[in-house]
């Protein structure tokens, strides 16, 4: 990328802004090491995206993702290997014709060390904050001014696509373009992984592990619920990986008030007699493999310990049985949905969700399964998490619990494969 902002040119007059703030072609981070997937990968990403645009007819996608837990970078890790928090939202565009380019929020030395962690050769300032204008012009010099282009879900909540601003500046700057929401587009791209990919997944997996080994190491009487989830960043940022949902909670096993982990792990002390939950989601390179299993302080009061047994794990075992090639989401929901219930207990509706980078359709549900005529049916390379939270009968006590899982040619994967049957005993 050689223009009026390179290095090379204007290494003598860093102190200009016009100079330092698009400066390109730097020597500055070229000995950072980031782990990527291959040259190979992204370009088979790349054709399969365009493989849908031919088929629904756009000129171009704009890939949006930010660093909120329903996105974690979505479309633009899953496109550039972008692994950044710095917007609420950021943009990366592919045409059906052209090289991919990049648009990244900061500037400087930012974008710099940017370019040297993701898979895109063109990566270019978001103009402070103009994110729209940087895309129509990327569009425009591609000659896209009337075209028809795709823009592809940021949040899997809602769902929600781009900042208002950018969307209300491209539509300024291209009013003869025709931009399409596209919901489902990069789930259709990711729910069938690649061996690169399941191999992150794995990695993921192991992260996981790691910051559930993290708070059975810190678990104490007097260490409070936050002083856990500390342990579990330090755990997953040491090993290379970020964490995706970091849930803790604990309660008494003798006077229960919780059946799911915190969302915000708050402050409470821990106890001896406790019981703590935990929903640990870790990511590598952007794709992530999810662990739960309960851990006390101290031994499992005998009623616990039974439910555990009796209850959860049976109920497990009978669900992971359904995971295969050629078995479908609807026999899971109903071996799900009477797993507990003939053992005398009842569960949280959730039993399992798809992975796309993050947690995605399909959901299945005790009562319902949500998911695309496409993927009804288990094929190798699917992945999936089993989530489920069963429940005494009276609502008062339960047990939270998750592992990750691919599908393969013979069977399944496990991506978070940990010893089922046992309460953890903190220590």
């Amino acid at each position: 990328m050689a223009n009026a902002n390179d290095w090379n040119l204007v290494r003598r007059e860093l102190d200009k802004v016009n100079n330092f703030e698009a400066i390109c072609n730097s020597p500055w981070y070229s000995d950072a090491v980031y782990n990527k997937f291959s040259d190979e990968e992204f370009a088979r990403r790349h054709e399969s995206a365009r493989k849908l645009m031919v088929r629904d007819g756009y000129d171009a996608v704009i890939f949006t993702g930010g660093p909120d837990i329903y996105s974690h970078g979505s479309g633009v890790a899953w496109g550039a290997g972008l692994l950044d928090d710095r917007a609420m939202c950021q943009y990366l565009i592919i045409p059906l014709k052209g090289d991919p380019t990049l648009i990244y929020p900061h500037y400087g030395c930012h974008i710099e060390s940017a370019r040297r962690q993701v898979s895109v050769r063109d990566v270019r300032s978001g103009q402070h904050g103009k994110y729209g204008k940087a895309v129509a012009e990327r569009l425009i010099e591609l000659g896209l001014q009337k075209a028809r282009i795709g823009i592809t879900a940021a949040d899997r909540t809602g769902p929600e696509y781009m900042g208002v601003q950018a969307f209300n500046d491209m539509q300024k700057l291209m009013p003869q373009a025709a931009f399409v929401f596209c919901p489902n587009l990069l789930h259709e791209l990711t729910y069938r992984k690649s061996p690169e990919e399941i191999r992150a997944m794995s990695k993921a997996g192991q992260l996981a592990i790691k910051a559930l080994e993290a708070v059975k190491a810190t678990a104490r009487p007097g260490v409070r619920e936050y002083e856990l989830a500390g342990a579990v960043a330090n755990a997953v940022i040491g090993g290379g990986g970020r964490y995706h949902l970091l849930m803790i909670g604990s309660t008494s096993m003798h006077d229960p008030k919780i059946i799911f982990p915190n969302p915000n792990p708050s402050g409470r002390i821990l106890k001896e007699g406790d019981i703590i939950l935990s929903e640990l989601a870790m990511s590598y390179m952007g794709y992530s493999a999810k662990i739960g299993h309960p851990i006390t302080i101290g031994k499992p009061t005998e009623k616990y310990n039974r439910f555990h047994k009796d209850v959860l794990a049976a109920g497990f075992k009978d669900i992971v049985a359904e995971l295969k090639p050629g078995g479908t989401l609807e026999n899971v929901r109903k071996v799900g949905s009477e797993a507990f219930r003939k053992r005398g207990a009842q569960s949280r509706p959730t039993i399992m969700h798809g992975l796309d980078l993050i947690t995605s359709v399909p959901f299945v549900r005790c009562d319902l399964v949500r998911a695309e005529d496409y993927e009804t049916t288990m094929r190798p390379g699917m992945t999936y998490n089993i989530e489920i939270t069963p429940v005494d009968s009276e609502g008062i006590f339960g047990i939270f619990f998750s592992r990750s899982f691919a599908i393969t040619e013979s069977g399944h994967m496990d991506l978070t494969p940990y010893p089922i049957d046992e309460i953890l005993v903190a220590g």
